[in-house]
């Protein structure tokens, strides 16, 4: 029974949100005024959504109550201590203040991009091509006089429900679903008072609960969560797009189709809306019409659902879906390349000498990756442990359960590389400190999640089961 309330509370949390995400985000392009009233009706969609929804009941061994008990306490805490520091003062980090706090501040006055905040290039607004959910989340509460900075303990929240529930619908028992929660609650990126942190004001924080709602909605097979998560991953931040592409990417690789149908046309919406959104406030120059970018978004899905429909009646293998998606790679740069303003690099002077140089970067690129998120102790144990558990893994000769989060998790590594490989070489030791951080926040929520839903032990044998002395 509590299983079934707290996957409805999530869907709830999350209609909600990507609600106010889609139809605010529809309204500010269509140059209109966000009404007030978006935000209890979405608040009532979400309620209503998460009433009508038949979550399954996890199996495996029920929760220990004492346990349960300490579980809540220590979750609510941290909520709690969260809470404060999102309330007490406002953002505190350049990004916070600057790039979030500022949006915020000016559609809680105004919920509108029809004024100079927006549309005067003389006005500062820093990062004008960051997506808006969150400033219209805050904003919206503020209009209701509601303090909207309690989005990011709320967020938190969402995020370790999210892992508890992955490590349930695997069929894990419950204490042992529990302990996989706590460890990850404490995580110490999460609760630093840092810059990145849940109540920096960042907009990071936000997006590791999304992808990590994203990834149990695609880890249980609950189609609306992976639905909405993904619509939020795309919404909060421009990672969000690339993230949520390859997502579809694992997902196509392991020829799932229902869940590679949510995840597809999710993607191609809110991809469409940010784009326009984009494109309408000229963040890369010259705009492009909505329906232009929507019609190639869709034909973009069209193909990926096509071409996974036809492997599928044909029963071809793993390795069709890897050349077909080896084959998309150059277009997906060329497109990339294309909405970034023609170019992916930002240093001008590339040469054959320099490319040679970008080259010899992976492998310290590589070693910075490992060194952040294995040895450095803001991360803690999110990014030991999943390695712990692959040797675990492989050891026993056990399956690994949700391999399309796994593969998920491979090709974020690569994209995490790209910001430096591109960036002006002589930058790269500023560069690198500042954020691969950042980069590897946004996938701690998915790193516990897959871990912990990892049986650590091979399963029984079919003959061994039900047997006895004499009936064996």
């Amino acid at each position: 029974m509590t299983g079934i309330v707290l996957q409805r509370l999530v869907l709830a949390a999350l209609v909600a949100a990507a609600g106010i995400g889609v139809v605010g985000s529809a309204w500010l392009l269509a140059h209109g005024t966000v009404p007030d009233a978006l935000l209890p009706l979405a608040i009532l969609g979400g309620l209503a959504a998460a009433a009508r929804h038949r979550p399954p009941a996890w199996p495996g061994e029920p929760t220990p109550r004492w346990l349960a008990g300490i579980a809540v306490a220590v979750v609510l805490g941290a909520a709690a201590l969260i809470a404060y520091g999102a309330l007490a003062t406002p953002s505190r980090h350049w990004d916070g203040a600057v790039a979030w706090d500022l949006k915020a501040h000016v559609l809680a006055a105004n919920p509108t991009l029809q004024q100079p905040f927006f549309r005067d290039p003389a006005v500062y607004c820093q990062s004008r091509d960051y997506p808006l959910l969150q400033p219209l989340l805050l904003g919206l509460c503020e209009r209701w006089h509601l303090p909207g900075r309690l989005l990011f303990p709320a967020a938190y929240l969402l995020l370790i429900a999210s892992i508890h529930g992955a490590a349930r619908s695997a069929g894990i028992a419950g204490r042992r679903a529990v302990l996989w929660a706590l460890a990850a609650a404490v995580t110490p990126v999460w609760l630093s008072p840092s810059a990145g942190s849940f109540d920096s004001g960042y907009g990071d924080a936000a997006l590791t609960a999304w992808l990590a709602a994203a990834g149990f909605g695609a880890a249980a097979g609950n189609v609306p969560v992976l639905a909405c998560g993904l619509l939020l991953t795309v919404l909060q931040k421009p990672e969000g797009l690339p993230y949520a592409g390859l997502l579809v990417a694992a997902l196509w690789l392991h020829g799932d189709a229902r869940r590679l149908r949510a995840a597809t046309l999710a993607t191609a919406g809110a991809g469409t809306l940010v784009l326009a959104l984009q494109s309408d406030l000229q963040t890369f120059g010259r705009p492009s019409p909505w329906p232009v970018l929507a019609l190639g978004a869709f034909a973009a899905a069209a193909v990926v659902l096509g071409g996974d429909a036809w492997l599928r009646r044909r029963g071809a293998n793993g390795r069709w879906r890897a050349l077909g998606l080896l084959a998309a790679l150059p277009v997906a740069i060329a497109v990339a390349a294309a909405v970034s303003g023609g170019s992916l690099a930002t240093d001008p002077t590339v040469d054959g000498a320099t490319s040679l140089q970008r080259l010899a970067l992976v492998p310290r690129i590589g070693h910075a990756m490992f060194r952040w998120g294995v040895g450095h102790g803001s991360f803690g144990l999110a990014f030991v442990v999943p390695l712990a558990v692959v040797v675990v893994l492989w050891r026993t000769r056990t399956p690994v359960r949700s391999p399309a989060l796994g593969t998920w998790l491979l090709l974020l590594l690569p994209l995490w590389c790209m910001p430096f490989l591109f960036a002006p070489v002589e930058d790269l030791a500023e560069h690198v400190p500042s954020r691969l951080p950042r980069l590897l926040l946004h996938g701690t929520g998915i790193a516990w999640l897959w871990a912990a839903q990892q049986p650590l032990s091979p399963p029984a044998p079919e003959s061994a089961l039900g047997a006895s002395p004499r009936n064996p």
